[in-house]
């Protein structure tokens, strides 16, 4: 039986002559050489030995008593013929928990109950509890051969779905053939699991062995499954009613106008989102049992789930979560505020830190503050169409400027009140990549030098005190908004653009539409732009430092040219192109972990010393956690790119009213 901790994972590795891959982690090693297989490099995922009451023979697994009624009634399978034949052993953050219980939570829209996302965090591999290594998922091992070229993972006997049909390759060669390599459903191949165009094909050469083969080395093949790999899998016995490969178009044009669809593709995607289709089958936690657009959305345990705590009892201890729909964010609020969750960060506003701790007692919850992984930034356009702004744009000397200007600590306390870090943004602290001298550079409120700077460019100030551009022309720029996904409010953005106006830039905010925003800064229209950049695991989503497509906010138009292979955009420029070449590297370096580390730092300290964006500060973030809500740590990392809380286990918490 396996034993999992999400942080105390071992990994064994049998070696020959072929160069493979190491996973990516900081300076963590935590593979150990085990012995010599001629021809193969084998990487066999294993997982922390823990004594669990199923491995004693003759001793049953326990089960929720709402399964146990199910059970006796004849209308569920013993507990032990439902798990696989290796269950999975969870160790809890704190304690072994107890059954029950439900896990309340607010939402403002059906894609906020995440049973596909953080409450639902089952990749094949995934983020241990630090959030940085990659351990076992649903895959239990797995084996790199051919230099990083060819990825083998190995499934767990016996795991089902939760309607209780086995989940087999199948479900995997399903996902792949059907879904990804269906042009109607998948238009465009998912290029976050192949960067760079490395295509792949997948096979399965029995029903627990599935075998991806790479064009390319990939270096970042497992971080990239343990981010966005859960979707590596769908429930073929469900879904093949919908698909036109395995069911008749008549009957397919019947069906979706029974759902008020126009197509089978828009059909197929309904009914394989796990937030909308209480029929879908699941390999979750939870399934869903009342679906939105009703105002109390519910989910409960699936009976099938394939883990178990180390006293044999079978995961979730949570019967049920249950979401209310709230679609105003104040009133979300001040539900939170009188104690109306459980477990919830989404939405809830730092803004109001003070009030939530005013009122936890009464409340009967805590407040849990760590830091966000992003945080708030300018993007300055590379390539902008403007020629003289073009060249002040690429001068480091004009960007210092800017960054220098910034009184950070002061922006912080009126708008953060105190509760976020100044940052030039480039990285997290938390990411593997990342080293203390890339966050000091760039950073400090210096008045004198952004003046300096500017002067030695050239730009003099007129009669009124502000400034012009070199040529002579008045200086006056558009600093451009995308609202719903800055993270702070435009009061913030309001106030740098009055630190600019001290040194003599007249810059004017405004806030578009996001959909007119987003397209003008893609089509390298808007030359300054506030949003946020990511921090951690950023090799796995690269184009936030690394121009490779239109959404690389510095350089779109750089991020077209390579995306388009050169048919349109702009070509980057020689440091860009260092940048492309080092990403390039990386994403292919298998079996040489300190050359990736290498590579990657190359990239951040290149960013730290020339100041491609201006980075304003990283915001804290705060979760409620009730009293009741058990084993949730004090400290954990809000980022997506590790699927928080999901990462952390969700089947593990439970609910104690004592």
């Amino acid at each position: 039986m396996d034993t999992l901790d999400y942080a105390n994972d071992s990994v064994k590795k049998k070696k020959d002559d072929m160069s493979m891959r190491t996973q990516v982690h900081r300076n963590i090693r935590f593979l150990s050489l085990l012995k010599m297989l001629p021809g193969v490099f084998l990487l066999v995922a294993t997982l922390s030995c823990f004594p669990a009451a199923g491995d004693e023979p003759g001793k049953k697994y326990n089960e929720a008593p709402m399964l146990a009624k199910l059970v006796k009634a004849g209308k569920l399978p013993p507990v032990e013929k439902r798990l696989p034949s290796e269950p999975v052993v969870v160790k809890p953050v704190k304690s072994i928990g107890k059954y029950g219980g439900t896990w309340r939570r607010l939402i403002a829209k059906s894609g906020d109950v995440q049973l596909s996302g953080p409450l639902g965090y089952e990749p094949l591999v995934r983020w241990d509890r630090t959030g940085i290594k990659v351990v076992p998922g649903v895959a239990k091992s797995w084996e790199i051969r051919d230099k990083g070229k060819t990825y083998i993972f190995h499934l767990r006997k016996g795991m089902k779905w939760s309607d209780g049909q086995p989940f087999t390759s199948a479900d995997i060669m399903f996902w792949y053939e059907d879904i990804i390599c269906n042009k109607e459903l998948t238009p465009i191949f998912p290029n976050q699991i192949s960067p760079g165009g490395n295509q792949f094909v997948v096979s399965a050469p029995d029903k627990y062995t599935v075998v991806f083969k790479f064009k390319r080395p990939n270096g970042i093949f497992l971080e990239t499954l343990a981010f966005v790999g859960q979707i590596a899998y769908a429930p073929r016995h469900y879904l093949k009613q919908f698909h036109i490969k395995y069911t008749k178009v008549e009957k397919l044009k019947e069906l979706a106008r029974k759902e008020s669809k126009d197509l089978w593709y828009d059909l197929f995607h309904s009914k394989a989102n796990l937030n909308d289709n209480p029929d879908l089958p699941t390999i979750r936690a939870w399934k869903l049992k009342i679906a939105p657009p009703e105002t109390r959305v519910v989910a409960e345990r699936n009976p099938y789930y394939w883990k178990v705590d180390p006293k044999g009892n079978q995961l979730p201890y949570i019967d049920r979560v249950a979401y209310t729909l709230i679609q105003n964010a104040e009133v979300l609020n001040l539900k939170a505020m009188s104690g109306e969750v459980d477990m919830q960060g989404r939405y809830i506003a730092v803004s109001k830190y003070a009030l939530f701790q005013k009122n936890r007692k009464k409340g009967k919850y805590r407040v849990l503050v760590n830091p966000a992984t992003g945080s708030s930034c300018i993007y300055l356009n590379q390539h902008s169409k403007d020629p003289a702004m073009r060249a002040l744009l690429q001068n480091r000397k004009f960007r210092v400027a800017l960054a220098a200007a910034i009184n950070r600590k002061e922006l912080i306390e009126f708008i953060f009140s105190g509760l976020a870090t100044p940052t030039n943004s480039v990285s997290n602290p938390i990411d593997p990549f990342y080293l203390p001298e890339f966050g000091k550079k760039n950073i400090k409120y210096d008045p004198k030098l952004a003046n300096k700077l500017l002067d030695e460019l050239g730009m003099k100030r007129d009669k009124s005190g502000m400034r012009r551009m070199p040529n002579g022309k008045p200086f006056r720029k558009i600093l451009n908004l995308y609202g719903s996904r800055i993270t702070a409010t435009s009061e913030m953005y309001q106030l740098v653009v009055d630190y600019w106006r001290e040194v003599g830039l007249e810059f004017v905010v405004k806030q578009d539409a996001n959909t007119l925003s987003l397209l003008q800064v893609k089509n390298g229209n808007s030359d300054f732009w506030a949003y946020s950049i990511a921090g951690l695991h950023w090799i796995v989503d690269p184009i936030w430092y690394v121009p490779l497509a239109p959404r690389s906010y510095h350089a779109p138009l750089y991020g077209r040219y390579i995306s388009s292979g050169g048919k349109s955009g702009v070509k980057p420029s020689k440091e860009f192109q260092q940048i492309i070449d080092w990403y390039g590297e990386l994403a292919q370096t298998c079996g040489n972990e300190p050359r990736k580390l290498e590579l990657g730092r190359n990239i951040l300290a290149q960013w730290a010393e020339q100041c491609y964006i201006i980075g304003i500060a990283r915001p804290t973030t705060i979760t409620i956690v009730s009293n009741r809500f058990k084993n949730m740590p004090d400290k954990i990392i809000c980022s997506y790119r590790v699927m928080a809380p999901g990462y952390i286990g969700v089947e593990q918490f439970y609910i104690d009213e004592k």
